[in-house]
């Protein structure tokens, strides 16, 4: 049994606070839920991504789900590595997903706006499901028919290790918390020997890099306290906002990030298909040194024509991989998982 007994926030002017990053008990890493042993089972909290320590959404698991929806592609590698997918009875958007998913997976509707006929009709016993605003209509209209939302936000946390370790939290509806712990210490382990032995290297030997690329006439940049601002310290690389200590992207113009970054040494999130098509894009590209030399790398060395990418799914339950890869690019070496050069 699962039993939604708080829900979503409500409210869209919720204020925006400053989260501290203190995992909760029972987590290394991961600030959004805990999970405690309760009469007959466990009982799981997930901790609102807008206001500091309020409760989410609790939830009291008796025994384990057998027919599950996700809204996400991120789910699946976790799902994956569980050895759970035969548990998917369906999926929002499944032509996203890199993994080969059962054939009994239904198409669930748009991710943004999930299909609750559908979802009912199926069978889902209950929905894994990222939510992006304290106000969440989509999230309510399930559980206004009766559809329990699992709250995955594992995208809200700031560090690889502590946004891996939310496969705790699917694995807890499924009774497979053993076996989540086991892999998740594993990825810890080779994580933190990574990172250990690149802070080893001396400040000299770190090479510069610039990330992403310019959007609609803005580009966005990692702040140091994010996800993948805490990866490219990790890799000791030279990051123009390491310092920088907010979760949040950066917007520059154009002109800001030639400024801070024409001399790096690696271009990494170049997303284009070819250095030719980023001239196409702006002929000021080629002013950058990482154009100039040729060091130009995207994330999408395991993708799909479908646009299905390996990185938001094995690569959120396996930062580790991520982090071997960048490390793997600055040295100049080919990368094994994520990471592709640019030709």
């Amino acid at each position: 049994m699962i039993a939604l007994v708080c829900v979503l926030l409500l409210g869209a002017c919720t204020p925006k606070v400053q989260r501290t990053h203190t995992p909760r008990p029972g987590n290394k890493y991961a600030t959004g839920f805990q999970i405690t042993d309760t009469l007959g089972g466990k009982c799981v909290r997930v901790f609102a991504p807008w206001k500091q320590d309020s409760v989410m959404a609790t939830y009291y698991v008796s025994e384990p789900l057998e027919r599950l929806g996700a809204s996400s592609a991120t789910h699946i590698g976790m799902l994956a590595e569980l050895g759970l997918l035969d548990k998917l009875a369906g999926m929002c958007n499944p032509e996203v997903s890199y993994h080969e998913l059962p054939a009994a997976c239904q198409h669930l509707g748009d991710a943004m706006q999930p299909d609750c006929e559908r979802i009912i009709a199926n069978g889902v016993q209950a929905m894994l499901y990222s939510t992006y605003s304290p106000s969440d209509q989509s999230a309510e209209r399930m559980e206004s028919v009766g559809i329990p939302v699992l709250y995955n936000n594992e995208w809200r946390e700031s560090t690889p290790l502590a946004r891996a370790e939310w496969i705790r939290f699917v694995a807890v509806f499924f009774d497979k918390l053993d076996l989540a712990d086991s892999i998740f210490s594993d990825v810890e382990r080779k994580y933190n020997a990574l990172k250990d032995q690149q802070s080893a290297l001396s400040a000299q030997q770190s090479v510069s890099i610039v990330p992403g690329l310019d959007f609609r006439g803005t580009w966005y940049v990692p702040a140091g306290g994010t996800y993948m601002g805490a990866l490219f310290k990790d890799a000791g690389a030279n990051y123009a906002y390491a310092d920088d200590p907010r979760d949040t992207s950066i917007p520059l113009t154009f002109e800001q990030a030639l400024l801070t970054f024409a001399d790096a040494d690696v271009w990494l999130g170049c997303n284009v298909p070819s250095r030719e098509a980023l001239i196409e894009m702006n002929s000021q590209h080629a002013l950058f040194r990482a154009y100039q030399n040729g060091r130009l790398y995207n994330f999408r060395k395991r993708c799909l024509p479908s646009g299905a990418n390996d990185f938001w799914e094995s690569g959120v339950v396996h930062p580790e991989r991520i982090l071997q890869d960048i490390i793997a690019t600055l040295k100049g070496d080919t990368a094994f998982y994520y990471i592709n050069p640019v030709k």
